[in-house]
C-alpha cells in the first residue's frame, strides 16, 4: 500500500514537472521559429584548397588536382538553451602527377593517381547559455573515406627496350567521429536568414588498417619483387594518416553556414 502510494506522488511530481517546463517552454520560446536549415560551405573552402594545390606548386610540375565539398544540416530547437541536429558532410579531392625524364640516354615516365572521396553522417547537440545566439556544441558521428590509388612507371633503354611496372589498389576505411564546436547564430528572432559561423576540432577514431597500411601490404603482395624500406612504407603511413586524421575526416574545422529558420 506504501509502494503504491509513494508511486502515486512521484508520478503526480513528474507530471507536475512536465507541466510547468512546458508552460515556462510555451511562455519563453515557442513563438520563435524551431527549425533551421543551413548548408555549411566550410567544406567547399578545403575543396577550393585541394583544387589549387596545381596551381600554387606551379604549372611545369606536372601536377594537377580537384576538390570539393559541402555540408547540410537540420536543427531542432527543444528548449530555449538546447537543441539537436542532423548533419551530412561530403568532401573529396585527387591529385595527379606526371614526369618524364631522360638520364644516359635512358627515358623513364611515370604517371600517378591518388583520389579521396569521404561523407559523414553526425548528430549535434547545441547548448546556447545566452539565449539563441552564442553556442556551445558536441558531436558524434560516422565518418567513411574511400581512396584509390593508381600509377605506372614505364622505362625505355637506348636499344627501345621498353618496361612497364604498374600498380592500383582501392581501399576504404570507417571511423567513430566527436568533435567540439563553438559560435554563433546570426539570425532574427522572428525566423527568415541565419549565418552561422563556427570552428570546432574532430577527433576521428579509424577502424581497422589505415589506408597507409593497406596499401603497402597491397604493394607487396601484389609486387614480390619490389623492395620497400620500412622507412619508406613508415611515411606513406604518415601520409595517409595525416589525410585522414587531419584534413579528410578529424582535424579542424571551420564552419561558414546560411540558411533558414523557420
Amino acid at each position: 500500500m506504501r509502494n503504491k502510494q509513494i508511486t502515486k506522488m512521484a508520478a503526480a511530481l513528474a507530471l507536475a514537472v512536465f507541466a510547468a517546463g512546458g508552460a515556462f517552454a510555451q511562455d519563453s520560446y515557442w513563438g520563435s521559429p524551431k527549425n533551421t536549415f543551413t548548408a555549411d560551405f566550410g567544406p567547399t573552402l578545403v575543396g577550393l584548397f585541394i583544387n589549387g594545390l596545381a596551381d600554387t606548386a606551379g604549372g611545369d610540375t606536372g601536377l594537377s588536382s580537384s576538390g570539393f565539398g559541402i555540408g547540410l544540416q537540420y536543427e531542432r530547437q527543444l528548449f530555449e538553451p538546447l537543441a539537436v541536429a542532423g548533419r551530412f558532410a561530403f568532401l573529396g579531392g585527387g591529385l595527379g602527377l606526371s614526369a618524364e625524364d631522360v638520364v644516359d640516354g635512358v627515358k623513364t615516365k611515370a604517371a600517378l593517381g591518388m583520389n579521396f572521396s569521404s561523407f559523414s553522417l553526425e548528430a549535434h547537440a547545441r547548448f546556447y547559455p545566452g539565449g539563441n545566439a552564442f553556442f556551445l556544441g558536441g558531436l558524434m558521428g560516422y565518418g567513411f573515406l574511400s581512396s584509390t590509388f593508381s600509377g605506372e612507371v614505364l622505362v625505355q633503354d637506348t636499344e627501345g627496350n621498353r618496361e612497364k611496372v604498374g600498380v592500383s589498389f582501392t581501399g576504404s576505411r570507417s571511423y567513430m567521429k566527436l568533435g567540439t564546436r563553438v559560435g554563433w547564430r546570426v539570425s532574427s528572432s522572428s525566423g527568415g536568414f541565419t549565418f552561422e559561423p563556427s570552428v570546432g576540432y574532430n577527433i576521428a577514431i579509424g577502424m581497422g588498417d589505415t589506408l597507409g597500411n593497406a596499401l603497402v601490404k597491397d604493394i607487396r603482395k601484389k609486387s614480390p619483387d619490389i623492395e620497400m624500406e620500412d622507412d619508406f612504407a613508415s611515411s606513406v603511413d604518415d601520409l595517409f594518416k595525416f589525410l585522414e586524421e587531419i584534413i579528410f575526416i578529424g582535424g579542424p574545422r571551420l564552419t561558414l553556414a546560411f540558411g533558414w529558420r523557420f
